[in-house]
């Protein structure tokens, strides 16, 4: 008897590790693990509809459902938001109350907390949060505001007060480590604004210059690591540095024509990179950038959206936002595709809504 339990074990351990080398061990791999948020201007016609959206999902957008109320929520534009891991995320948006917007979520979004007030957080609208780990964070905003937390966001500290560092507002921060991070935002003195920090915030000091940003403004930025990163912006506008920042590349745009606006780009590595481009455009690249190749969502899919923000998990799987200015609805829409573009799906949302920014768990953005 004891040799049959033997040789049952052995089978037992033979079909284990079958099933972790063909990654049936775990969820993890498929879209039934896969946590992500989005944020969107606040909706509703009734009180108790009025309150920033937050839609969440655990199965990578087969179901949306949207988090908290008007008691948890404040009735305010939320811009952006970053997923840490199923229980931790932070979001940001427009000041409401004297001061602005940064909600926490330790429990997967079954409850939202507002962080700061009046004294510790300034009278302006904040425009996203880049995220190191549960603990530490920047937040970037209107006026060239820039805050920091080192404990979960229990206390806030003012890196830089609006109007000090610049007057442009600052749209995007992608941290590297407690050390360094990128922000960049509209434009200053003649051309967008591209700031870099090597000391954990204490000096931040601007990079490119008119000829070597080339654009009026920028809205995204993704970084790789303290060497590579993509910034993107208006008027079709894509740069990339390998060195930095002591040097930006222009790979793309049409300044000082009018054109689309690149709204977000998802850098995987310092050759792969999905940016978001105006028009229900994506774009790619697998060769640092050198070379481009864009794709038009198809319109039984998309209705020629603006894309805003890309969250990727490699090549084959991201999420996409939308939005529509035509005033008609719908005015948001989530896209997804599992193989690189070939195909897309437009996700079904709880509610309409003017969607930000999307962050899905183990994403860069």
């Amino acid at each position: 008897m004891r040799k049959n339990i033997s040789g049952y074990l052995g089978i037992i351990v033979i079909m284990i590790g079958f099933c972790l080398m063909a990654g049936c061990a775990s969820d993890s791999d498929g879209e039934g693990q896969r946590v992500g948020w989005v944020v969107g201007s606040s909706t509703g016609d009734t009180v108790g509809d009025r309150y920033g959206v937050i839609f969440h999902t655990v199965n990578g957008g087969e179901t949306w459902t949207r988090q908290g109320d008007f008691t948890t929520v404040p009735d305010t534009n939320l811009g952006g938001v970053k997923a840490i891991d199923e229980f931790n995320a932070w979001a940001v948006g427009a000041k409401l109350g004297g001061y602005g917007t940064i909600l926490r979520t330790w429990d997967g979004g079954e409850t939202w907390h507002r962080q700061g007030d009046n004294t510790t957080i300034p009278e302006v609208d904040l425009h996203e949060i880049g995220v190191l780990d549960t603990e530490r964070a920047w937040v970037c905003g209107e006026s060239g505001t820039i805050l920091w937390t080192q404990d979960g966001g229990h206390h806030w500290t003012v890196l830089s007060a609006p109007g000090v560092l610049t007057g442009a507002n600052l749209y995007v921060v992608a941290p590297i480590d407690r050390m360094n991070a990128w922000i960049i935002g509209d434009e200053d003195d003649g051309y967008a604004v591209i700031y870099r920090t090597v000391d954990g915030g204490t000096v931040w000091t601007r990079q490119g210059t008119a000829e070597t940003v080339q654009a009026e403004g920028l809205i995204d930025i993704s970084a790789v690591d303290g060497q590579t990163a993509w910034a993107v912006g208006m008027n079709e506008t894509i740069i990339k540095t390998v060195d930095g920042g002591a040097n930006w590349q222009v790979q793309q745009t049409c300044e000082p024509v009018e054109g689309p606006h690149v709204n977000g780009v998802c850098a995987l590595s310092n050759t792969h990179a999905w940016p978001a481009v105006d028009n229900d455009i994506m774009s790619y690249t697998t060769d640092g950038g050198a070379t481009w190749t864009s794709m038009s969502i198809p319109a039984t899919v998309g209705d020629g959206y603006h894309l805003i923000c890309v969250s990727a998990l490699d090549m084959n799987t991201l999420w996409v936002t939308g939005t529509s200015f035509i005033g008609r609805p719908p005015i948001g829409e989530i896209l997804h595709t599992n193989n690189g573009g070939e195909t897309w799906e437009k996700q079904t949302m709880p509610c309409d809504s003017m969607l930000r920014r999307i962050s899905f768990v183990g994403s860069p953005k």
